[in-house]
């Protein structure tokens, strides 16, 4: 068994001297701004990474978006080692190229350093559960209970309500709903020409029946990454209009970039239009993620409409869309913990 980060009451409660195994230079401060600005640009939407290898870190030989994100950090860390958000930062990087080996070491490493570390262990109890290490999960619960009884028990609900989930079998049939009902269609990336994929029409051929089926029902239409100037809200919402949809029933949510995105905007705005119930369409290979991150987004914003999940199958059958790999695993709980406020890069907590 792996030896498991633990951290007792004792040290929760002490405040962590900083690490200094070498002192912050002033004359660093130009090279950091300039690794920072490049991990994020990369984080957010890429780039030529050979470029980045020839004027950024010259003789480092980089093999993609997220490594570029991962090295950055990590030589930032290298420079600012006070700077706990730089560490954070490759850990996640890790994560993202799905080195969960690398990303563990990287969160052991923080806890060595910062044995208080709620979120490093947090990391860690998370990383057993994707990989079903159970003994190391229960350890990881102890040590997170250890930090914060409150925040611990929060998390653990947190990570049952991803394996109920994860465990359910899809449902492709349409409710009626009575009371005021909100119909919430996750979107799909477009097409370079701005016209909607197979799954997003697949799940929009979904939102249709349920949008017949409960006649007073609003529907919301997610997603805000732009392709020849439309956004897939924008998209979405022709397509219904199109189809005999009053335009009054329709919300657009064209703020997010993503399925995290997607789930907390549609929580805040649940918060000011109010429903009863809301009816959850999307693919059957995206919605355990998506229904995991939207449950738990309710809860933060105070939310009890139960959520009704309707899939548009993109398996070849029911007992295939069952089925849940490691890397859906991995995704769902990643993205449980991105939710969650666990995703430090500078500046960003999901």
């Amino acid at each position: 068994m792996r030896k498991i980060a633990i951290v007792g009451a004792a040290a929760a409660l002490a405040l962590c001297a900083p690490f200094t195994a070498s002192a912050f230079d002033p004359g660093n401060t130009g090279r950091i701004k300039t690794l920072v600005d490049t991990g994020m640009q990369y984080y957010w939407s890429g780039g030529d990474v050979k470029k980045a290898e020839a004027e950024v870190f010259k003789g480092i030989t980089l093999h993609g978006r997220y490594d570029v994100v991962e090295k950055a950090f990590a030589e930032a860390s290298s420079l600012a080692p006070e700077r706990l958000d730089f560490r954070f930062a490759v850990a996640s990087s890790q994560i993202l190229q799905k080195n969960l080996a690398g990303a563990r070491a990287t969160y052991e490493d923080i806890l060595a350093k910062h044995p208080a570390s709620f979120d490093a262990q947090a990391w860690l109890a998370a990383l057993a559960r994707i990989e079903g290490r159970t003994d190391e999960a229960s350890l990881a619960d102890q040590a997170l209970a250890g930090l914060d009884r409150g925040r611990a028990e929060a998390y653990r609900q947190r990570f049952a309500r991803a394996e109920a989930i994860m465990a359910e079998r899809p449902n492709t049939e349409v409710p009626t709903v009575p009371g005021r009902v909100m119909i919430v269609t996750l979107g799909y990336a477009l097409a370079k020409d701005g016209t909607a994929e197979k799954p997003l029409l697949d799940r929009l051929d979904v939102a249709l029946k349920a949008a017949n089926a409960n006649p007073t029902a609003r529907i919301m239409v997610t997603g805000g990454q732009p392709q020849a100037g439309v956004t897939e809200g924008d998209v979405m919402t022709k397509w219904l209009v199109e189809r005999g949809i009053d335009r009054d029933r329709i919300l657009i949510e064209d703020k997010s970039k993503d399925t995290v995105g997607n789930v907390l905007n549609v929580a805040n705005l649940l918060k000011r239009h109010t429903a009863d119930a809301v009816i959850l369409v999307t693919s059957s290979s995206h919605m355990r993620r998506a229904r995991t991150l939207l449950e738990d987004a309710f809860r933060q914003y105070d939310l009890s409409a139960p959520i009704l999940p309707v899939v548009a199958l993109d398996a070849p059958s029911l007992e295939e869309a069952v089925k849940v790999s490691k890397d859906e695993r991995m995704v769902v709980y990643r993205d449980l913990m991105r939710v969650s406020g666990l995703w430090a890069y500078p500046g960003l907590q999901q």
